[in-house]
């Protein structure tokens, strides 16, 4: 009897200490579950926090004509609580990937892209052959500058009329 209890002891403790293994294996993968759950929903305050809105006349939006290439001048805003990164944005004309001329401006040039602030970009592309009067579907994708880890994203389409 005394061995029959001593394999059942040892076997007993065994069996407890895979438990605790197993145990803990689960709650580390619980807290790296809760933590990608909590980044996850900071990902999504901040797109929903992000924003950007086109500013200026889009019935009347400068096409410059005079160079090798055309140059579209647009404004965009920023309508959303966080700050916009002025250096990471994609602008699409008709589809077309559009290279930015020159440097961008912002109003006011305090050098963030704050809430309500505009941002003034000259785009070209060598594919552009517009006449005044013509219709251009414009995007802008836009991301906030980085903030508790997380960064947003937002983008904007609209219709301009080019005017020269």
């Amino acid at each position: 009897m005394a061995d029959g209890g001593a394999s059942t002891m040892i076997l007993l403790v065994t069996s407890l200490l895979i438990s605790g293994a197993a145990s803990v294996v689960l709650l580390e993968s619980w807290g790296d579950v809760a933590q990608a759950n909590g980044k996850n929903n900071r990902g999504k305050v901040a797109d929903a926090e992000t924003d950007v809105s086109f500013s200026g006349d889009r019935g009347d939006t400068l096409l410059d004509t005079s160079g090798a290439n055309q140059e579209i001048t647009l404004y965009f805003q920023n309508t959303g609580i966080r700050p916009l990164d002025k250096s990471s944005f994609t602008i699409f004309v008709d589809g077309v990937s559009s290279s930015v001329v020159g440097a961008a401006t912002l109003y006011p040039a305090n050098g963030v892209w704050a809430t309500d602030y505009v941002l003034e970009v000259t785009v070209s592309d060598s594919s552009f052959n517009y006449l005044d009067n013509d219709l251009a579907t414009v995007t802008i994708i836009v991301q906030s500058t980085v903030s508790d880890g997380v960064q947003g994203t937002d983008s904007e389409t609209a219709e301009v009329r080019l005017s020269v």
